[in-house]
């Protein structure tokens, strides 16, 4: 009786199946660093929509307000929110003064 060389076929299956479960866990370790990245793509734009809607600006689709308190010496405190359509939210605070005449 001969000997066969090569894999059998339950080596071959086993072996794909490791193969197939490593290729799953690398694309779940590719997609974590990817989620980060848009969320702090979305946190940078929160920021800065929230800087412009302090200059009137209304960005589309993207909740957002300004609130203006009396501050003292004539000033005015304004509060910009604003809360993007995925939830990342930014707010900032200003306080605007009015110039003196020199």
């Amino acid at each position: 009786m001969r000997q066969q060389q090569g894999f059998s076929l339950a080596e071959t299956l086993v072996a794909l199946v490791l193969f197939a479960s490593s290729l799953v866990a690398l694309m779940h370790y590719q997609i974590a660093p990817v989620k980060g990245f848009q969320l702090q793509a979305e946190q940078k734009e929160a920021w800065r929509y929230a800087w412009q809607r302090f200059e009137g600006y209304q960005p589309p689709r993207w909740q957002s307000s300004l609130t203006q308190q009396p501050a003292s010496s004539g000033c005015q405190l304004l509060t910009s929110t604003v809360v993007s359509p995925l939830g990342r939210k930014a707010k900032l605070t200003l306080l605007r003064c009015p110039q003196a005449d020199e």
